[in-house]
């Protein structure tokens, strides 16, 4: 009996040893998100996507105006809006007097959309924008509204190059989707035309008097490919060693103010979007990838195609570059 109870500690003691030794080597020698593995450590640097651009991202505009006097404010980017005298309200619904702030944050091109996160979905389909803002007005901290039939007023710059009628859009959070941070919700039918700019003979502007408006996030939109056919299946094949915490894509249209963040699908170990996209359109992808821990240490590549029925765009290789150097990427595509 003491044999048998000795023989069994024993291999007790050796199976102990040995699942010990396993578990050393499992947190010593990775394998890649691609199923090789080489032998050697791999360390995986986090992507924080939204963060690594959050500086770059369109700042907030302070204004200060008056309660009682009709007045105008206009932003950094040439978005202009007319506040009626005696036209704010606090939440009890009573007249506000005074000094009232006025927060404004303008998205035009899709620069700012991929840095804020502040992109063009709806739904599962994608927008097309002219112009995006926030607009915000409080008194001690405290957002006020706008009383009814006041005649709010708004002149944006035309962002996008079509002259097809764009639609006033409410921004609401995107419940599924934390890259593209805004699910927009059309709120007016009324189509708005662009109409030329009498002092700069180039530029056009979005003009538009309501007689309501919500402050919040707004959009002068239109949905980019409703009458399109749309394909089937879109992935992005990433290169060896890329996986769903150390790199990202982005999706963007080249005659299209429009684009939006990709997501990874782990089990097919590519990535993809949520949104309809068009047969026939030409966009571009754009990866990246962070290779260590300096704000520097990065990896890109980008790519030109046409979507087809199922599209695929493969990647088998990067180019490092610095941060800087991908900031005026994104800006240029």
């Amino acid at each position: 009996m003491k044999k048998t109870l000795f023989i069994t500690a024993m291999l007790m003691a050796f199976c102990l040893l040995i699942f010990q030794a396993c578990k050393k080597d499992r947190t010593t020698v990775f394998v890649n998100n691609k199923g090789n593995n080489n032998g050697n450590p791999v360390t995986n640097y986090p992507v924080n996507t939204l963060a690594t651009w959050s500086k770059k991202a369109p700042q907030k505009q302070s204004f200060t105006i008056n309660a009682a006097s009709g007045q105008w404010i206009t932003g950094a980017k040439g978005s202009m809006f007319y506040f009626p005298a005696n036209s704010l309200l606090d939440a009890s619904n009573n007249p506000v007097t005074g000094s009232v702030d006025i927060e404004l944050k303008e998205y035009m091109n899709k620069a700012d959309m991929l840095f804020s996160g502040i992109t063009v979905t709806s739904g599962n389909q994608l927008l097309e924008s002219g112009g995006m803002f926030y607009l915000m007005a409080r008194k001690n901290g405290q957002e006020l509204h706008l009383k009814n039939n006041v005649g709010f007023t708004m002149i944006i710059p035309q962002s996008n190059q079509g002259e097809d009628p764009m639609n006033i859009w409410e921004g609401n959070p995107n419940q599924r989707d934390s890259l593209n941070k805004i699910d927009w919700v059309k709120k007016d039918s009324v189509p708005i035309k662009p109409v030329q700019d009498s002092a700069q003979q180039q530029k056009k502007k979005y003009f538009q008097q309501f007689n309501y408006f919500k402050f919040g996030y707004c959009n002068i939109d239109r949905e980019a490919f409703k009458f399109k056919n749309l394909i089937k299946k879109f992935r992005i094949k990433m290169p060896d060693g890329c996986n769903d915490t150390n790199s990202t894509a982005l999706l963007l249209f080249k005659t299209y103010n429009c684009c939006a963040w990709c997501h990874w699908l782990t089990i097919e170990d590519r990535m993809a979007t949520y949104y309809q996209l068009p047969l026939g359109e030409v966009a571009k992808v754009l990866i990246y990838k962070k290779t260590g821990p300096g704000d520097d240490d990065l990896e890109y590549a980008v790519k030109e195609f046409t979507f087809t029925d199922e599209t695929e765009v493969e990647f088998t290789s990067m180019t490092k570059c610095t941060n800087l150097e991908l900031e005026n990427l994104i800006k240029a595509l």
